[in-house]
């Protein structure tokens, strides 16, 4: 048995592995499961830190996919390009949080994924929770959450996508796009992604019975997809991870505000006035996401994917402010 902390480990190599890339893991591992019975192989979001078996070819894929969704090729900390005209919806909402205060209960948000937008029932995607200085604690169950809390076991690359968001709210908005767009580097490290992306599409094909072929250089304009993709999957998880900090709301906002794709429209969710945020890319291949969030607040309420080997699945948030105190106790 072999879970996608277990693959997204092994990665290390390539990138320092986001938090976000969890689901995108898991998709991943679901499709080359699917492969297996199926003639096509056939990607979806599902839960996160799920534990799975599959075969040596299906971990291969796994390993090769994922490490295309974590890639970047960006330069750290330099403005890659002007930044587009910021969509007024975004912009507004960002003015109108700025001023905004985070609220004094509690030191750390309980966070809940599951498939309801009103149930706040623990489900396979497990509880985590985010402390206020940006370590990341998960479990399967509340147990599991107290254990990692009482064993240190919490995970701090949240930072580095708070610390650029809580820039972006009064910093050069051009500087922060390029920032969030590799703020899920660890500062200093430059791998060698292209070696790593040739080793592991090597090891599909040889997995496959297949020779390997490489692929064609990206067009400028698939590096610049590349870039605005990670720019939103960098943002998101900051979103994600401090959504009770109005500041942290206000910045991902101001950076979302300059996407250059994102469509903007006004929602309903679970009876509560939303906005709906969605991107595309198709530089290796159709992919579609929405970031669902609350309209007077900015907090996010659900993220979506879809794409042409990837059925539609939604995933909704839950949150409650605690104290690291209580759940350490397990008063939660």
């Amino acid at each position: 048995m072999v879970d996608e902390m277990d693959l997204l480990r092994d990665l290390r190599d390539t990138d320092a592995v986001r938090p976000h890339a969890f689901e995108e893991a898991t998709a991943v591992l679901r499709g080359a499961m699917a492969a297996e019975k199926a003639p096509e192989t056939r990607r979806a979001r599902w839960s996160v830190r799920r534990t799975v078996g599959f075969s040596a070819a299906a971990l291969v894929a796994a390993a090769a996919a994922t490490a295309l969704v974590v890639t970047s090729t960006s330069t750290p900390g330099k403005p890659t390009a002007k930044a587009p005209a910021a969509n007024p919806v975004l912009t507004e909402l960002a003015a109108n949080i700025t001023p905004l205060q985070a609220k004094a209960t509690g030191d750390a948000t309980l966070e809940i994924r599951n498939q309801s937008p009103t149930s706040a029932a623990l489900g396979s995607n497990g509880i985590g929770l985010y402390s206020d200085d940006g370590t990341y604690y998960w479990g399967n169950d509340k147990s599991a959450l107290r254990r990692a809390i009482t064993q240190k076991g919490g995970d701090d690359l949240f930072k580095r996508d708070i610390a650029v968001a809580l820039y972006a709210v009064k910093g050069d908005i051009s500087t922060a796009r390029a920032r969030m767009a590799v703020s899920n580097l660890t500062p200093g490290t430059k791998p060698d992604q292209d070696r790593a992306k040739t080793e592991k599409l090597k090891a599909v094909a040889k997995a496959k019975g297949q020779k390997y072929v490489p692929p064609k250089p990206l067009t400028p304009e698939q590096q610049k997809q590349i870039t605005d993709n990670h720019i939103w999957t960098n943002a998101i998880d900051a979103l994600v991870a401090a959504p009770e900090n109005p500041q942290v709301r206000a910045g991902v906002l101001r950076i979302m505000a300059t996407m250059p794709k994102v469509k903007v429209t006004k929602t309903t969710t679970a009876g509560q006035p939303t906005l709906k945020l969605v991107d595309s890319w198709t530089a290796t291949g159709k992919i579609v996401e929405t970031l669902i969030i609350n309209a007077g607040t900015g907090q996010p309420v659900a993220v979506s994917t879809s794409g042409s080997d990837v059925p539609p699945a939604t995933t909704y948030y839950h949150n409650s402010r605690v104290t690291l105190a209580d759940v350490r106790a397990g008063r939660f």
